[in-house]
């Protein structure tokens, strides 16, 4: 489990994170939600080891992130952020080859294939595999994106120490139907492999059916946390997040469902 034990984190000028408590756990999907300058990208970079603590302490399965190294930690957490560039030509299964960068040890090229290839066959994208990762669609990128991550957190197998993946916006500039398609990967990744997952969404209604927790922000405080029935209420939406909407129960899923409705509604006479 991670523990996040009052964190404060300043940019400049400008305090980010006050004071700030959570856990994250293993084989569970927590959701940060919150407007934009809430602050949870600098959470999730908090998290990651990319950001300097002003105060308070984060825990990784009783080892505090300070004593851990950036190689350490990769072995621990793989991140997948809201866009990547690649600006080279690259074969998919190369790319998803570096996962194996942060491995302790020279692997054999039989260990790193089976790697890959269970990797690729997790995102159903083994077909692809000799494919360049430029010509693919926005989905099948996040989903070759995603694969990476499954070899960096499979590479180095210890007993005992539990895997995250921490999500940047990951269906940002994905059409619905990919969308849900990663959204239900990960979800069986998670289920299949213990791996805990954080991650940051902007659609409520994505973050309702894909959360085991949500965290709201605001001001870089922690305002609401609990499941989805319980933060994203109509209440909470209005005054955390300033959003009006209608909150019902989800017609086909145990989660609610959120329906915005703009501050000003004109009736329409027939």
């Amino acid at each position: 489990m991670i523990e996040v034990k009052d964190i404060s984190v300043r940019k400049g000028k400008h305090q980010i994170l006050k004071k700030l408590s959570l856990n994250i756990r293993p084989g569970k999907i927590t959701v940060v939600v919150g407007n934009n300058g809430a602050g949870k990208t600098t959470l999730l970079e908090s998290l990651t080891g990319a950001n300097s603590l002003e105060e308070g302490e984060i825990i990784w399965d009783r080892i505090s992130l300070n004593k851990m190294n950036l190689k350490n930690l990769a072995q621990r957490r793989a991140v997948l952020s809201q866009s990547v560039k690649v600006n080279f030509p690259v074969i998919v299964s190369d790319l998803v080859k570096m996962g194996t960068y942060v491995a302790d040890e020279e692997l054999s090229e039989k260990k790193i294939n089976t790697l890959l290839d269970h990797a690729l066959k997790d995102v159903e994208l083994y077909a692809f595999k000799d494919r360049v990762f430029n010509t693919l669609s926005g989905g099948e990128q996040k989903r070759v994106l995603l694969a990476k991550c499954l070899v960096q957190l499979n590479c180095c197998n210890w007993a005992n120490v539990n895997k995250y993946i921490f999500l940047d916006e990951p269906t940002a500039s994905l059409d619905i139907q990919q969308q849900y398609k990663l959204i239900e990967k990960i979800k069986y990744l998670v289920k299949r492999r213990n791996i805990g997952v954080f991650a940051i969404f902007h659609d409520l209604n994505l973050a309702a059916q894909f959360a085991d927790e949500i965290l709201m922000l605001n001001s870089g405080k922690l305002i609401k946390r609990g499941s989805p029935r319980e933060v994203l209420t109509s209440e909470n939406l209005k005054t955390v997040l300033g959003i009006h909407a209608i909150v019902q129960p989800h017609p086909l899923y145990d989660c609610p469902h959120i329906t915005t409705i703009p501050y000003s509604i004109k009736k329409v006479s027939a």
